[in-house]
């Protein structure tokens, strides 16, 4: 799925500030976490490295071999191997989750920074909102263009090193679905 800059943007907004309800897809995609750590940290993190990854797909061109990595947030730059920190607990362990539920090896950063290219077709996903349950519970939307089987393991890589003990999805629902949870908190 090309991501046109625009597009980007748009996403580059939803990171931080929750989309509105007008103008939102009739169906969304859905993954379930169970973060290991606060609930409030688990999204911060998550929102942080998506932010950084956006940056980059709106402001390089993706022609050299390696993308700058001065904004992305060192515990996420160590998980995925850039030399210089230590990966933290919460990583390591998420990194071990990912392993068993996905068992495919760790990401690379480059690796995972170039899926954010707008011209790479792979990336079948865009991020839509975040929500959190009373018990703790944290639910990530994205919109896949009503496709329920898509390419995301560089998400999931994310949301599991992130601090996540669990993630499950992605799952199709509609909107309507979403919006009764933004309003319902």
């Amino acid at each position: 799925m090309l991501h046109e800059i625009d597009d980007l943007r748009q996403e580059r907004q939803r990171v931080e500030v929750r989309p509105s309800t007008e103008g939102a897809p009739s169906v969304l995609t859905v993954f379930d976490v169970v973060p290991a750590v606060d609930p409030q940290d688990y999204i911060r993190r998550v929102r942080t490295v998506l932010s950084a990854a956006l940056d980059l797909a709106i402001t390089e061109s993706f022609e050299d071999d390696d993308l700058p990595t001065e904004g992305i947030p060192a515990w996420f730059a160590a998980v995925s191997g850039a030399p210089g920190s230590e990966v933290a607990e919460f990583s390591r362990r998420g990194m071990d989750r990912y392993h068993t539920a996905i068992n495919e090896k760790s990401w690379d950063l480059q690796w995972w920074l170039f899926e954010f290219d707008p011209d790479n077709e792979f990336r079948g996903w865009a991020w839509w909102d975040v929500t959190q349950s009373e018990d703790g519970r944290v639910r990530i939307w994205t919109d896949s263009w009503g496709e329920s089987f898509f390419a995301c393991d560089e998400l999931r890589w994310l949301l599991y090193t992130a601090g996540a003990d669990e993630v499950s999805g992605p799952f199709l629902a509609d909107t309507p679905e979403w919006v009764q949870e933004i309003t319902g908190q």
